[in-house]
């Protein structure tokens, strides 16, 4: 498998990236990175590391100044290796290309290079966020701020089939993010989302209100980009926030030293569970391509981490299976509704209760 990589996406490109690549190209030795970037730049960091066959370079002499607008990148520079990597996997040349770079780019240039697929519009970002005793699917993360009722029926079938897939969970259940659980919560337009999804073929659990996310209520939440952004950054936040408060109580204290000592153990895991470098990256979904997209200011472990993310996609067939599931159920993602005038219910669905 070949995975692509923007060398020169992110707050620390190229040196967290290709730490990040030596260390997921030691372990996936039978993997071919292909890391595209300044060529002078990646071949220094690369010769702090011992050298490895199955990493290989593709030159990218532009470079997207700071600040630079995502209309400039579109019209003007075609050879940065965020251009170049999209357009190696539109070719078939990588099997899934992988970028920290700014997320608004990476999706208008995924838009443009990649497409997207038979009706859909922009696409959404699914990302992992951690729960109570497991993980959660939220989509969308950022990548379309007006969602139509349609994308939201389009974005839960993927989701149920990312969290069976790429999860384990068998007959996942959907939630829809709202300011209440009632079914008259939320504007009009959530309204008539909550009913087709009420009428939709899997387990629906109904609005889910965002204090409710982290405790294992759903499997898959759904929401807008623009809140679902607003919601990923501030769980990194309030993550980051808790792990610093509890080092700076630690410190003050002789006892909860030697307490801390005793439960060092149980500290990491929390640490580990709060940190987004454990869940690599988000994923674009909707369009004819695997693209995954790190946290800008992810480190090496981050970014090997959504490499080992990256490679399960065309592993698994993730997209051809979504694509077959909403193919089955074109005309409820489209309108809302079945094929006949039978009941909608999940249970007509097959789907159990």
């Amino acid at each position: 498998m070949r995975i692509g990589v923007d060398g020169m996406g992110g707050d620390f490109a190229p040196i967290n990236i290709v730490e990040g690549v030596v260390l997921a190209a030691r372990k996936l030795t039978e993997d071919e990175f292909v890391i595209f970037g300044a060529e002078n730049l990646i071949k220094k960091e690369l010769s702090k590391y011992e050298e490895l066959p199955n990493i290989s370079i593709v030159n990218a002499p532009e470079m997207v100044d700071m600040g630079e607008g995502v209309i400039s990148l579109l019209r003007r520079k075609k050879k940065t290796s965020l251009h170049l990597g999209l357009k190696a996997l539109s070719e078939g040349k990588v099997d899934t290309f992988l970028s920290a770079g700014n997320t608004a780019a990476v999706v208008a240039l995924s838009r443009k290079i990649v497409g997207t697929e038979e009706g859909v519009e922009r696409g959404a970002i699914l990302v992992v966020l951690p729960s109570r005793s497991k993980e959660f699917v939220l989509i969308d993360a950022g990548a379309n701020v007006y969602t139509k009722a349609s994308d939201y029926r389009r974005n839960a079938i993927i989701g149920k089939i990312f969290a069976e897939t790429i999860l384990g969970r068998k007959n996942p259940k959907i939630g829809l993010l709202n300011i209440g659980e009632e079914a008259s919560k939320g504007h009009k337009t959530l309204k008539e989302i909550y009913k087709s999804l009420e009428e939709g073929p899997f387990k629906f659990y109904g609005n889910i209100e965002s204090r409710e996310m982290f405790f294992d209520r759903a499997d898959v939440v759904l929401t807008d980009g623009f809140v679902g952004n607003i919601v990923l950054k501030l769980a990194e936040g309030l993550g980051e926030l808790f792990v610093r408060f509890l080092k700076e109580e630690l410190s003050r204290k002789l006892k909860y030293k030697i307490g801390y000592l005793l439960s060092r153990g149980a500290f990491r895991a929390l640490k580990d569970k709060l940190d987004y470098s454990e869940y690599g990256g988000g994923l674009l979904v909707g369009f004819k391509g695997n693209i995954v997209v790190a946290h800008g200011r992810s480190s090496g472990r981050a970014i090997e981490n959504a490499l080992k993310f990256a490679r399960r996609l065309p592993v698994v067939g993730f997209r051809q299976k979504y694509k077959a599931e909403i193919a089955s159920y074109k005309e409820w993602v489209e309108t809302g509704k079945r094929r006949n005038n039978g009941s909608n219910s999940s249970r007509a669905w097959g789907i159990a209760s």
